[in-house]
């Protein structure tokens, strides 16, 4: 199938070398020296049980995109509204869409900015990878899990051709009951990392070693599980233990990508998730004392930055 990936950081570029590999017809949205290096050399893939190399076309982001069957979309939380005219574009000449960013009210931006109900596919991964290098890509731990469904109702039917589409990959897809739940616990996932390392600037290894880090992890995803179901999410009664567990799964040395980005001097998702959670919270009357306390820490952090020494 023609594949196009929307978004060429580290989870973006690992689902498009993967597809590569299964023999689709893949193009990433790369620019700059990544591209180049692709071009040039092929896309790396680094894993903890495995390295290869695929060779992905790059599509210029600044031109009008080729047709394509699917749309994977792997921007920023932020970035979205940059690129919806051409996933408009893309959907309106038959794309079946599928955001595989951060968030709980990606669709419904989606919609809004005119992409059909009926082409839109909700996805939500459990993968991580970084770009480490023009070219090259990491990716950490060994799940590689994304759940698909449809919180538009609109386009069910074509659930079950993304997970043909990863046939014979390492990649498992699943068809969620519920996406909007799934959605969810991963935002809980997403926020309560960067939460905790957000605060403390640590990796989540030390923070659990900490007499008190435990406790902080715990409130930290019951604060986003309380406000999803105060918006009106059938979130379960083991929500909060389940999110704990993802977490507990993760290696000491790993923290999120808000603290990558913040490292490396790259604006952050802080505000667009934990934010979110924090304006959603106010919305429906629930106290988020955690994820304000970390968004204004990291947004702090953010424009110290930027505005160089001194």
């Amino acid at each position: 199938m023609r594949v196009l990936v929307i978004g060429a950081g580290g989870l973006g570029s690992y689902v498009g070398a993967v597809l590569a590999r299964a023999g689709h017809d893949v193009a990433l949205m790369a620019r700059g020296e990544h591209a180049r290096a692709i071009e040039a050399s092929g896309l790396e893939v680094r894993a903890p049980d495995e390295t290869f190399v695929t060779r992905p076309r790059c599509a210029a982001s600044d031109e009008e995109p080729a047709p394509a069957d699917v749309v994977f979309i792997a921007v920023k939380a932020y970035s979205l509204e940059e690129v919806a005219p051409a996933i408009v574009s893309l959907a309106r000449r038959g794309a079946l869409v599928v955001p595989l960013l951060n968030g709980v009210d990606v669709s419904d931006r989606l919609v809004a900015a005119g992409v059909p109900a009926d082409r839109l596919v909700d996805g939500v991964a459990y993968l991580t990878a970084f770009r480490v290098a023009a070219g090259v890509i990491e990716r950490r731990g060994m799940h590689q899990r994304l759940l698909v469904g449809s919180t538009t109702g609109r386009s069910a039917g074509s659930l079950e051709d993304v997970r043909d589409l990863f046939e014979g990959t390492a990649v498992e897809v699943i068809v969620a009951d519920d996406i909007s739940i799934e959605l969810w616990l991963k935002m809980a996932v997403v926020c309560s990392l960067a939460v905790i390392c957000g605060v403390t600037g640590a990796a989540v290894g030390p923070i659990r070693a900490h007499e008190f880090g435990r406790d902080l992890q715990t409130r930290a995803i019951s604060e986003v599980i309380r406000v999803g179901r105060g918006v009106g999410v059938p979130l379960p009664n083991d929500a909060t233990a389940r999110v704990g567990a993802t977490l507990d799964g993760f290696p000491d040395d790993f923290y999120p990508s808000v603290l990558h980005d913040l490292r490396s001097g790259r604006r952050t998702e802080m505000d667009a998730l934990v934010g979110t959670v924090a304006r959603l919270g106010r919305s429906v009357g629930i106290e988020t004392p955690l994820a304000d306390a970390a968004t204004c820490a990291v947004a702090l952090q953010e424009a110290r930055k930027q505005s160089g020494p001194g």
